[in-house]
């Protein structure tokens, strides 16, 4: 009787480590789409969020981490389509500028709110330097002292998206006014009050820039050619 209850006991074993191979196999994932990722591609997002490629979709659904923290993703949701396709949609945080303090650089979204503290460089996101900053607290507002300058500043690093400028670093001298860096160009834009027209006529030029290197100054702009002056190197 003893034999036979073994017999019946290895057999139930088998079986069910057959099913779980098998079942590990079919659940296997063989394709994952991502949407929305921008800051990392499909192979760091697949590192991040599965711990590595062909995750198993069963196992994700039943055991997985839904909630990790990813740095500049605000959140994700994965999506299975049984038995073997993941589709992840990412959402990521709304970065338009970084300020460089203590040895990190500070990412700000478009309210001004310290979203990211990191050693890493968000491509396409400006530095912004020369401003008083005495501290810079994660998940508060970046404070200047100048309630005016500071809607300034979140109105012009939103507009290089809107004007797809390739800016990266902004610097603001003892006067407040702006000089840009962008590739090998500098840009003397000046005072940032109302110089939405200096940025438009910057990007309208910005093809004609491109592969030279001097000084821009748009400074004195008025809407005329005559008012731009730009000064090769060299």
């Amino acid at each position: 009787m003893q034999a036979r209850v073994k017999i019946i006991v290895l057999v139930f074993l088998c079986v069910m480590a057959a099913a779980a191979v098998s079942g590990y196999f079919v659940f296997k994932v063989d394709e994952v789409t991502f949407t929305g990722n921008i800051h990392y591609d499909d192979e760091q997002m697949e590192t991040y969020i599965f711990g590595g490629h062909a995750p198993n979709a069963l196992l994700y659904e039943l055991f997985g981490d839904k909630d990790k923290e990813i740095p500049f993703i605000q959140r994700y949701d994965v999506d299975v389509e049984w038995p073997n396709k993941l589709s992840v949609t990412v959402y990521e945080k709304a970065i338009i500028g970084y300020v460089s303090y203590m040895g990190c650089n500070m990412y700000f979204d478009r309210d001004g709110t310290v979203v990211e503290s990191s050693k890493e460089y968000y491509e396409g996101v400006p530095e912004i330097s020369g401003l008083p900053f005495s501290s810079i607290v994660l998940d508060t507002k970046l404070d200047i002292g100048n309630d005016m300058l500071y809607r300034q500043i979140l109105e012009i690093t939103q507009s290089f998206r809107k004007y797809e400028l390739s800016i990266q670093k902004v610097y603001f001298d003892k006067d407040f006014e702006a000089t840009l860096y962008m590739g090998d160009i500098i840009v003397k834009l000046g005072n940032i009050d109302d110089c939405s027209d200096r940025l438009y006529a910057l990007k309208q030029m910005s093809d004609k820039l491109e592969g030279m290197k001097g000084t821009l100054y748009l400074s004195d702009y008025d809407g005329s050619e005559s008012s731009v002056i730009f000064k090769k190197d060299g």
